[in-house]
């Protein structure tokens, strides 16, 4: 498989971070024997942040201005269609619990594009955690902010020893341990965490080769699409590990667009039905899953009490930005 066409531009990392991002310090590499079997079924499934009205409401009344930032609402670039959320045709939407079609995926996780997806292991405020995570181009992996950061606005908030173990299955690693050596989130977590980050509750690592093969030269990499329609059907995946789940098998979900989220920020999140628990964070959301394969959302956030809805940030600008930085770098 021929390597990632963005792979082959000068690096973002070199002339600086784009605005809006901010990234960790380069971390010491991960030994392969810092994550053993029995590392892996002993870490927790990271939960899924939650809000409720209330926290909703505190946060507006302490952040009054901030929460009045605009997002992206330009034309999107490639790869597909450039409609943009002011040229977005009406969606009809859901109310709760939306409707949605999940399964356990039973084809071999090494089939491509499944392959692309994967569970994270890492370290984060004295915890061993695990999530999910896909492979985007290069060495880079696209997971939610909070598995790389706590929302916490401290340098100490960054996850360490972080590897990415795509293809995971029943504690098995098909293609070893990815390293993940730096990672990236948006201010707008960095800072404000839950609730007033979520709106940007987006994650970027990049991981080591290993073996002397680029992490998409090993699995491949998924397209990704910024700017698009509200109105699209998409296939969430991801490891759920929660309860009454075990992280041991990857789920597939698809559904269509049920409604916007109430999170503070701009542009508004993105509801579909979806019953995943802790361990889903970061899966991929992909448009076309099995074709055209763009990443365009990730599980994010849930609403306390509302246990068959799953959120994502509304991909714009900024998840391109954030996806230029980890794919060039």
């Amino acid at each position: 498989m021929s390597e990632h066409p963005e792979s082959k531009k000068p690096a973002n990392g070199s002339v600086g971070v784009p605005a809006g991002n901010i990234v960790s310090p380069v971390q010491e590499a991960v030994a392969q024997s810092e994550w053993l079997t029995e590392d892996f079924l002993a870490a927790e499934p990271y939960p899924i942040p939650d809000v409720t009205p209330e926290q909703v409401e505190e946060f507006l009344q302490q952040q009054l201005d901030s929460a009045s930032q605009s997002g992206s609402t330009s034309a999107g670039g490639e790869p597909g269609s450039s409609a943009g959320i002011a040229d977005a045709k009406p969606t009809a939407g859901h109310s709760y619990p939306p409707p949605f079609n999940q399964h356990e995926v039973l084809v071999p996780y090494t089939t491509y594009p499944y392959c692309t997806v994967g569970k994270v292991f890492f370290n984060q405020n004295g915890g061993s955690w695990v999530a999910s995570a896909a492979s985007i181009g290069n060495n880079a992996i696209w997971t939610a902010g909070h598995v790389v950061h706590a929302g916490d606005n401290k340098p100490t908030g960054w996850s360490t020893n972080m590897v990415f173990v795509p293809g995971y299955k029943d504690g098995a690693a098909p293609y070893g341990q990815f390293a993940v050596r730096q990672l990236s989130t948006r201010l707008a977590w960095y800072q404000h965490g839950n609730p007033g980050g979520l709106y940007e509750d987006m994650g970027a690592g990049i991981a080591d080769p290993l073996n002397g093969r680029t992490l998409s030269q090993t699995v491949g990499w998924l397209g990704f699409a910024w700017n698009f329609d509200r109105n699209q059907v998409w296939t969430s995946l991801g490891y759920p590990a929660a309860a009454p789940f075990n992280g041991q098998r990857m789920f597939q979900d698809t559904a269509a667009y049920a409604n916007d989220g109430s999170v503070p920020g701009s542009p508004a999140t993105v509801g579909i039905g979806c019953s995943m628990t802790g361990g889903c964070s970061g899966g991929p959301w992909a448009l076309g899953f099995g074709s055209t394969n763009y990443v365009n959302g990730e599980n994010s956030y849930s609403i306390n009490g509302q246990p068959l809805e799953i959120y994502s940030p509304y991909f714009g600008d900024n998840a391109h930005s954030l996806k230029v930085w980890a794919v060039g770098s």
